[in-house]
């Protein structure tokens, strides 16, 4: 950020700083320069726990406290003479409605100099995140979701009954399938489904299956868990209104086409479960749901769909990383959702889910308006891993190509 010296006149009637000798004044003004920020700029956040003493010496700045109550600090005001919002942690977001100036102390080097003690006198940054592009839509957003997470408020969806019971039962290692196509029968529509994938690319036998019970014992009852809880994500994304409506309906579109790419080229490689990557692809990016959702909330938050996906892409992996965590999947969903576009990611493990996902993500977006904005997927270190876990190694995971009718089946039965 830029800086300029500290002007005499602006330091000698702030509160305390006017109560110290001449020489400890000029001692401020040797050590310490202004900290510059542009309008937008988010100054700390509601609930942080910094100590730094803010003095806002030009331009305007907006407070907004956890009731949404809010009001403007002007520099060259009275309140402008005391350190913005001086409680720890922050009772209040402090975003700069204007080009600004400051000055910033740490709060134990002013009661240092108060004491006539001088450790601890260095030029402060203000923690900022610089929003040069950006207006107060993706500031609130992303503020008040970080918000709620630290505080444990946060909205996050429920995975629907029908997964849970049949988790819930599968985890007993005596379970039968006919105790669990009970509990699946009472919902038709994924009876239908499971029957259908049991008959699909992915799984096909020699016989074409009609009912449940045969069904669940070609499928496997390890694979049967991952599959209906695939089969019930569409009950996650759904939204009220319709501008999150439409995020959200593209956000299941993009994590449909990821799982069925994960999905195909599972089969291709060793250790790997197709059932286990396609639910993977469908959760890769679950943490958007909840802030989209938060969004729903707030209608002025959706002013500009951008800011509002840029908030969304930053919270994503760590909203995500909760969500599974609530939802009790294991570690290496927790991997998925926080590096799903860790594009670069290094790691001296064998190829994982992970890399799965980065590497079908990639392969989407080849031969699409979005590929310039993207490295290509034989480029980065996910695809060599995979590769070497090729069952033939003469065969290829560039499935887009050369597996379109069997990815297309995969989409049907997520219609």
């Amino acid at each position: 950020m830029d800086s300029r010296a500290l002007k005499k006149e602006e330091i000698i009637s702030l509160f305390p700083i006017r109560n110290l000798s001449d020489s400890q004044k000029q001692l401020l003004l040797d050590s310490y320069k202004t900290v510059e920020a542009p309008a937008n700029t988010l100054i700390f956040s509601q609930g942080s726990n910094d100590t730094r003493q803010i003095y806002l010496l030009e331009g305007k700045v907006k407070l907004t406290d956890a009731n949404k109550r809010e009001r403007i600090i002007e520099g060259g005001g009275v309140e402008s003479r005391f350190p913005l919002e001086n409680n720890i942690p922050r009772s209040a977001t402090a975003v700069a409605l204007s080009p600004v100036s400051f000055f910033v102390i740490e709060k134990e080097a002013l009661e240092g100099l108060m004491n006539n003690e001088t450790v601890g006198l260095t030029n402060e940054n203000v923690d900022v995140e610089e929003m040069h592009e950006e207006s107060l839509v993706y500031n609130q957003l992303y503020f008040e979701v970080s918000q709620e997470i630290q505080n444990n408020r946060l909205e996050i969806p429920s995975i629907p009954d029908t997964a849970i019971k049949v988790r819930k039962a599968i985890s007993d290692h005596n379970i039968s399938s006919d105790k669990i196509a009970r509990i699946t029968q009472v919902d038709p529509a994924i009876t239908a489904q499971l029957i259908k994938v049991a008959n699909s690319p992915l799984f096909r036998g020699r016989e074409k299956i009609e009912s449940l019970p045969p069904a669940i014992t070609r499928l496997g009852l390890k694979a049967i868990g991952n599959l209906i809880t695939s089969f019930t994500m569409r009950m996650v994304f759904n939204a009220k209104t319709k501008d999150v409506k439409e995020q959200i309906s593209q956000l299941w579109l993009h994590s449909r086409d990821i799982a069925g790419i994960c999905a195909v080229i599972a089969k291709k490689l060793k250790g790997f479960d197709a059932d286990k990557a396609l639910l993977a692809g469908l959760v890769h990016d679950i943490g958007a749901i909840p802030v989209l959702t938060h969004a729903d909330k707030h209608p002025n938050l959706m002013s500009n769909i951008q800011e509002v996906n840029k908030a969304v892409t930053k919270l994503t992996p760590t909203v995500g990383k909760m969500v599974l965590e609530k939802w009790n999947f294991t570690e290496d969903f927790h991997s998925v959702a926080l590096n799903a576009e860790n594009w670069q990611r290094e790691t001296d493990a064998a190829g994982d889910y992970t890399d799965l996902i980065i590497v079908a993500q990639l392969l989407s977006f080849e031969n699409t308006e979005q590929s310039d904005k993207y490295p290509m997927a034989d480029a980065v270190p996910a695809y060599s891993r995979l590769e070497a876990l090729l069952k033939d190694p003469s065969d290829s995971i560039r499935v887009t190509e050369n597996a379109r009718e069997e990815l297309l089946d995969i989409q049907q039965l997520f219609k």
